[in-house]
């Protein structure tokens, strides 16, 4: 097991590359013809709406242009129509997906609601969590509320790189009690006023399901989403706790996280199961309220974000509208409803010697734009 504690993506870099907007699963999409519970089928990419010839030249482009990216799946309407590895990736080996891992989280806390294990997002923190607010503990956090967590307000003066800039290395924050120490921060703001970016509060969200359910994240992921789906390969580290790492730290295939895309393109139903409600899966995707935006320095309409996933602005990608499942360095889940499509792509988590992590973004969001969607027969692109 390899021990790294990733830190994660720099908000104000991705609002240079999109802006966001309302977004919610198509009512529109049919029932699949299969669900890949047992796996992925492929298909010709002209059966899909693609041009082959065009997504062929992908075997040179991306070793040229992107020697970064790790792995590229192209899905059209539940069909594998383009994929390929690169770096000593296959198919078969896990990935770590950064970020990609909130979602899953955002996930779990849907069903732990819908089980009744959860029962009220606007519960404070000092309910959630008795036992780290005993003898009046960390009183300045007892309004924070599951609720804040999910849309990144905690108000916690927490900020991507503080750990490491604190002196912890990775090896030591895995060692760690992680919701001990972020409790320990201070507050910068009321909570609730104010969007940041922390991968602290989904830790805080992490051990508020283990409290809530009597097990860990992981293996509340393992027994109602994971199993079900199919999803047998993994990786997920947790702290010296033994609370699972809910933000970032979770490994598995590409395949694998396109299922986490597959399965809220479907508002939540897996071959007629509803794993997680269709509500919770249009209340993830809904973008919140005007907040105090740190970067800008001002009131901001914070559309970028639901409930620990991001929403994408349709002008970014020819008028259609997508939402996504986003990890440090490239690990996207992007799906697009009105497409029936998904787009997962790996990449180097330490940036790729020679480029940056805006550079590393900014090439794959090309790699979409200028190139996957241009191979598209059946779409109008200048809707």
């Amino acid at each position: 097991m390899v021990k790294k504690f990733f830190l994660l993506v720099n908000v104000s870099v991705i609002m240079f590359l999109a802006v966001a907007c309302s977004i919610k699963p198509s009512s529109n999409i049919q029932t699949p013809e299969y669900f890949p519970t047992d796996g992925w089928q492929t298909d010709t990419p002209e059966n899909h709406g693609f041009d082959r010839e065009k997504l062929a030249k992908f075997s040179t482009t991306i070793p040229e242009e992107l020697p970064f990216l790790d792995s590229l799946i192209i899905i059209r309407n539940g069909y594998i129509v383009y994929e390929s590895y690169h770096n000593g990736y296959d198919a078969n080996k896990i990935h770590d997906i950064a970020s990609v891992t909130k979602s899953w989280t955002s996930a779990l806390v849907g069903v732990a609601h819908e089980q009744g294990k959860i029962t009220n997002l606007d519960e404070s923190l000092s309910t959630l969590l008795p036992d780290y607010f005993s003898e009046n503990q960390y009183a300045d956090k007892r309004n924070i509320t599951l609720r804040h967590l999910l849309m990144m307000r905690s108000g916690i003066d927490f900020s991507e790189d503080v750990l490491n800039s604190g002196g912890y290395g990775g090896e030591e924050l895995l060692e760690s009690d992680l919701t001990a120490i972020g409790l320990g921060f201070p507050m910068a703001y009321q909570p609730g006023k104010t969007w940041n970016y922390s991968t602290l509060d989904t830790q805080l969200i992490s051990a508020i399901v283990q409290h809530a359910t009597g097990e860990s994240l992981e293996s509340f992921a393992v027994s109602n989403l994971f199993e079900p789906m199919g999803i047998k390969e993994y990786d997920w580290l947790e702290d010296g706790s033994g609370t699972t790492i809910g933000g970032q730290n979770l490994s598995m295939t590409p395949r694998d996280m396109a299922k986490l895309g597959f399965l809220y393109l479907h508002n939540g139903n897996w071959d007629g199961e509803q794993l997680v409600p269709a509500d919770w899966v249009e209340l993830s995707l809904t973008p919140q309220v005007d907040a105090f935006y740190p970067p800008t320095e001002k009131i901001e309409k914070i559309e970028w974000y639901g409930y620990l996933w991001w929403t994408w602005k349709s002008d970014w990608f020819f008028g259609y509208r997508a939402f996504e499942a986003r990890g440090y360095g490239g690990q996207w889940v992007t799906v697009f409803p009105e497409l029936d499509m998904i787009l997962v792509t790996t990449a180097n988590l330490n940036v790729y010697p020679g480029t940056t992590e805006f550079e590393q973004y900014k090439a794959i969001g090309a790699l979409y734009t200028d190139r996957i969607f241009p191979a598209l027969t059946d779409v109008n692109l200048e809707k």
